[in-house]
Order: C-alpha cells, then structure tokens, then sequence
C-alpha cells in the first residue's frame, strides 16, 4: 500500500513537471489559449488537494502543523496575486512533504526534465516549436532562450550525478562531452561553469568532504546566500562608482549595469514590482534589451522582501541542517545552484531547480534523511553490543540514498 501510494504521489508531481515545464518552453508564445493557463490552476488545485487528504488523519505536532499552516497561508497569498512563481514554491515545498525523501524529490526532477526534453525535441522536429530564435537566430531548442535550455540539460546532468555520487560510470564520461558541446554550441557559458564546478568536485570529492568539518567552511556555507546577496547588492548600487566596474560588466554580460539600473528605478518592498514590457529601441530603451538575471537582484525586487526574506531564510537552515547531517551530495548541489543564482534566476523557479522545494521539505519539523540499508544494519549491530559503544563510529556523511 505504501509503494502504490509513493508511486501515486511521484507521479502526479511528475506530471505536473512534465506540463508545467513544456508550457514554459516556447509553447507558451504560440499557443496563447486561457485553457493551457486554466489547466495550470487545474493541476494546482489537484496538488494541493492531494497534499492535504494525506495530512487528514495524520499523527502531527503543533509545530508542522503551524509550519504548514504558514506555507499554505504564503501559497494562498501568492497564487491569489497572481504570482504564480512564488505560489508554485510553497505548493510544490508541501507536497515533498508527502514524499518524505529527497532522493524521491530528485528522482522525479530527474525523469521528469528528461522527459519534458524529449517531448520539446519532438515539437521540434515537428517544426511545431523553434529550433532557433526568431530575433537574434540563437539555438534554443524549442525553449524561448538558449540560457533556458542550458540551464535544463546542465540540471539533468547535476541531478543524475548527485544520485549516482559514489559510481563515476562510462554513462557519466559520455554525458560530460555531449553536454559541454551542447553548451557551447548554446553559448551558455553560466551552465558550463557549474558542470565543471560538478566534476571537480566530484573528482576531489575525499577532499572537500574533509575540508566541509572545518568551522571557518561550515560558517561560510551557511551565510552563502547572505554573502553572495551583499556582494551583488554592494555592486549594483555602486556600479557608477568605480572604474574597474566597466571590466566588471564586460565579463559578467552588463549584469551590474542591469543591477544598478533597476536598484535605481525601482524600489525593494514587500509586494515586489511589476515590471513594464521590454522596450528594445528608442528613449524608453530597457537596458540590457530586457534581460534581468542575477537572483540575489532580481528576486526581491520582482516579488518582494517577504518572499524574499522567508526563501532565505529557508535555504540558510536547510544549510545548515545538510552540514549537521553530513548530506554533503546534497550540500554541494545545493552550493552550486546558489553559485547560480548570482548571474541567473532558476534557484527560486521550482519547476526548473529542486532547491526551492528541496529546503522546504529539509525545513520541515520533524524530517529526517533517509539513510540505506547497509547504515541501518550497522547501527542495529552496534546498538547490540553490550558497552553500548560503535565499532563502526558515528562520524560519517551519508549520501543521498
């Protein structure tokens, strides 16, 4: 019974994936119907719903059920706005909770996105989506920009790495070249980085598994988020400054220009801002012909500081908790995707990185990391002997069974 129900849960978050994914491709400019954004609410509606039966009845403690209850008090919020992205983080963040695992949660992103990409390629050579831009003739492979189509294949790679970290297989060696050629072909320089940021790490793994213990890399872990925000706020609002900033925006494709543009035009508060349409030409010009990347930027001052503050907040205890426990696989896909998001958006777009829903389900009271069965067997043998004491030792870092 417990299987069916894990399989009926991963599916229908799959499912959801799988859509949610191809209606944000290039599909969503050219089928422009309400029905493929009522289908949307629809599959909300179905989540959330299946997400709250299986809490009915359940044995649970006055903090998950407040935890719960202000998450889908914040999902309400956002959806009734119509911020659909920050409504989608929560949604999704409280349906993990019904899965309880986060190697089923990095499963799913998995097959799903592989999944999602197959039926993109297909609409391709169907010549029912683009394989190329229309505007500047990029390769975009059925997706509205090459960094998004980058960004999909560079996560399928992480996430297969990631569940897979202690075999470095013939599958891994032919992935590594198919997927460097594809990004550079995509000019998806960001994507490339982080692939190579995987395999080093990967590489050295004994390394970096040592050097996680020291306090001085725990701290600094666990204020990433904050220093990479200071750092990008810092550059943006004294962009004009300083002369060196000019070689800054060169290398980093005029993202501290964007930054000091819109830090100056617009406002952080609570809500967020609704940008206007992109203008390309004339006095009205949007610098960066529209482009916005950059999260630690661009998060608070589209969607505001209470989303903003409380995601923050989440991602720096699920940190924290990851190092506590010694998730160090999970840690390191989790840095790197923070890495990201000083250059890119996708950290807090759950339907495009499992970080979002990943530290909701972390942050949960009451949660805790699966361990294999090897680990388990161990302890049972331990906690027979009659001292009491581990043969075995309790200083390991388990990885994502």
């Amino acid at each position: 019974m417990n299987l069916s129900k894990n399989k009926l849960d991963t599916f229908f978050l799959g499912a959801f994936l799988v859509y949610i994914t191809v209606y944000n491709s290039a599909f969503k400019q050219i089928f422009t119907s309400n029905i493929w954004q009522y289908i949307t609410y629809a599959m909300y509606t179905v989540l959330y719903g299946i997400f709250i039966v299986q809490q009915i009845g359940k044995t649970q403690t006055v903090k998950q059920w407040l935890y719960v209850f202000i998450l889908s008090l914040l999902m309400f919020f956002y959806l009734f706005r119509g911020n659909l992205n920050v409504g989608s983080i929560f949604l999704l963040g409280l349906y993990a909770i019904n899965l309880m695992s986060i190697r089923s949660v990095l499963k799913v992103y998995l097959v799903s996105f592989l999944i999602s990409l197959l039926v993109i390629g297909s609409l391709c050579v169907l010549k029912i989506l683009p394989i190329h831009d229309s505007l500047y003739g990029m390769l975009v492979l059925g997706f509205r920009n090459p960094n998004s189509t980058g960004f999909y294949v560079t996560c399928i790679l992480l996430l297969h790495w990631t569940l897979n970290w202690e075999r470095f297989s013939v599958i891994n060696w032919l992935e590594l070249p198919i997927v460097g050629i594809l990004l550079l072909r995509l000019e998806d320089f960001t994507a490339l980085i982080l692939v190579v940021i995987m395999l080093l790490v990967k590489l050295m793994y004994p390394f970096f598994e040592r050097l996680f213990k020291f306090k001085f890399v725990y701290y600094s872990i666990i204020l990433l988020p904050i220093i990479f925000l200071g750092m990008c706020l810092w550059i943006g609002i004294n962009y004009n400054n300083y002369n060196f900033m000019v070689k800054l925006d060169d290398v980093f494709t005029s993202r501290p220009s964007i930054w000091n543009y819109y830090l100056t035009n617009y406002k952080i508060n609570l809500f967020g801002n609704q940008l206007p349409d992109v203008v390309l030409y004339g006095v009205n010009r949007t610098i960066g012909h529209g482009a916005f990347d950059g999260e630690f930027i661009y998060f608070p001052i589209i969607n505001g500081l209470i989303a903003f503050i409380g995601l923050m907040g989440l991602l720096i205890f699920s940190l924290r908790k990851l190092l506590h426990s010694k998730q160090y696989t999970v840690l390191i896909l989790f840095i790197i995707y923070i890495i990201s998001a000083v250059s890119e958006n996708q950290l807090f777009i759950p339907f495009q990185c499992p970080v979002a829903v990943l530290m909701i389900l972390i942050c949960y009271p009451g949660f805790r990391f699966e361990r294999n069965q090897d680990e388990i067997e161990k302890d049972n043998y331990n906690s027979d002997r009659p001292n009491g004491r581990s043969r075995w030792g309790r200083d390991r870092s388990y990885q994502v069974h």
